[in-house]
């Protein structure tokens, strides 16, 4: 993922990315929607959490995402998306058709993954919108307790939605997700944001921790 100025509609990549991931979730309805699955408990969770995913994945991409991206870009993502919302399904249908305190908190996470990484945006797009805010970092909302909050929220959400699909190869991408963001996004981000915006970033970093509140 490229971190850079130029803002681009972006049309082209941007609906591939959509379109392949899309392609995961309509496998996976395929995938679930049979008749020994279909009326079970982890089959709606299943496809509530990969249809909420993709929902909220269609809003970040057309409203939040100004950043141009590139045809590579939105052709990898939307592949790896596709695909990891297809895998979930799979290992999920895999699992006993019973839910119970590990799908429960497993929901939560979710719930509040989403919420936080969506919120996060959200709170960011509209301060954006506003004139004097231009060519400004944004440190305010959710953004204050962490420089790369919206992050957590995907991982938070990843990890609930690898727990409702109680197989533990699950993780592995989940695992593989953490690491791209605390080995190579967050470093290129804070590289780019030091560049664009100087003694901001400078002070913001210095008062904030990077990704896990209080912690991290």
């Amino acid at each position: 993922m490229a971190y850079h100025d130029k803002h681009s509609p972006s049309i082209g990549p941007k609906t591939v990315l959509l379109l392949f991931t899309l392609a995961g979730l309509i496998f996976s309805y395929k995938l679930l929607l049979v008749d020994n699955l279909m009326f079970q408990p982890r089959t709606c969770l299943l496809l509530s959490y990969a249809t909420i995913f993709y929902l909220r994945l269609v809003l970040c991409i057309l409203f939040f995402v100004k950043r141009k991206i590139r045809w590579f870009e939105g052709c990898s993502v939307g592949v790896l998306y596709g695909a990891l919302v297809y895998m979930f399904s799979l290992w999920g249908s895999l699992a006993s058709y019973s839910i119970g305190v590990i799908e429960t908190i497993g929901g939560m996470l979710f719930v509040s993954g989403s919420w936080v990484n969506t919120q996060s945006d959200f709170q960011r797009y509209i301060w954006k919108k506003k004139p004097e805010n231009d060519g400004h970092l944004y440190t305010g909302g959710l953004f204050r307790y962490a420089m790369h909050i919206n992050f957590l929220g995907d991982i938070v959400m990843f990890v609930g939605y690898a727990l409702v699909t109680h197989n533990t190869m699950s993780f592995i991408p989940v695992t593989a997700i953490l690491l791209n963001f605390i080995v190579l996004q967050i470093p290129r981000l804070d590289d780019y944001l030091l560049q664009r915006y100087g003694n901001e970033f400078t002070k913001y970093a210095k008062h904030t921790k990077k990704l896990i509140p209080f912690v991290y």
